[in-house]
């Protein structure tokens, strides 16, 4: 079961260094917007699960910037904040639209 567990680690690690600086800093935006508006409204991540139907563990990976949800579960999320879905991605994304997507 070890060894399984560090292949998943591994796995986990590579597919989080494949993204870009560009992408990893949209995904901790996200986060730290998502958290703001979680603790806004004084929820804990217990009740925030159960209002939105997302898993605990989802959703601290979501606000710690370590990954970004589907856009079924962004609708999730709203639901459970008693916010429309646009509200989630009112964030500061820092594209240069000079430069390009990456």
């Amino acid at each position: 079961m070890t060894f399984l567990f560090f292949i998943y680690l591994t796995l986990v690690s590579h597919f989080i260094t494949m993204i870009s600086d560009n992408e990893r800093d949209i995904l901790k935006e996200f986060g730290k917007h998502l958290k703001g508006l979680r603790e806004e409204r004084k929820l804990s991540f217990r009740e925030f699960s159960k209002l939105s139907g997302v898993n605990t563990g989802d959703i601290v990976k979501y606000e710690n910037g370590e990954s970004g949800p589907n856009i079924l579960t962004l609708k999730k999320l709203a639901v459970g904040l008693k916010i429309h879905p646009t509200k989630l991605l009112d964030f500061n994304f820092n594209i240069d639209f000079n430069a390009g997507l990456e």
